[in-house]
């Protein structure tokens, strides 16, 4: 396995530029903050 994991897609902690889904970071999978996670979305 990798020694990150790989995050897409901005949050409301991201400036503009990086609120894409083609965003794309790296983080230490051991690493937990409030604005890293799942998203839902509903659409009708």
């Amino acid at each position: 396995m990798g020694r990150y994991r790989v995050l897409r897609g901005g949050s409301w902690n991201n400036n503009a530029e990086n609120c894409r889904v083609a965003y794309r970071n790296n983080n230490n999978p051991d690493n937990r903050n409030n604005n890293v996670g799942f998203r839902v979305v509903f659409v009708p």
